[in-house]
């Protein structure tokens, strides 16, 4: 989707169902971690994509490796500062996603 082609409009639209994803994965008790525009697709409806690093809210990344995944714009700067990936890294990738979708 070419994001300069929509109007003001729209791209509230666009946000607002992205927003609505996110909150329906949070309510899950789940964190996506690699939230980023080109895991958004669309066809008329909005869908929040690729899920395979998807984890539990309750995650405890100490007991593993402290891997920082996703795309580096995308990324929580507490997340590179080492700590664990919460649902506010998701919403942080979110404001990444807003800014794109206004700039066009």
């Amino acid at each position: 989707m070419h994001m300069h082609k929509l109007n003001w409009k729209d791209k509230i639209r666009y946000l607002r169902f992205i927003a609505s994803g996110l909150e329906h994965i949070h309510d899950n008790e789940l964190i996506h971690r690699d939230l980023h525009i080109g895991n958004i697709l669309h066809d008329g409806y909005i869908y929040i994509t690729d899920m395979g690093l998807c984890k539990p809210a309750d995650y405890n990344a100490s007991e593993n490796t402290k891997n920082v995944y996703g795309i580096l714009p995308y990324i929580a700067p507490e997340i590179l500062r080492g700590q664990n990936y919460t649902k506010a890294a998701d919403i942080y990738s979110f404001g990444i996603i807003m800014y794109e979708v206004i700039s066009g």
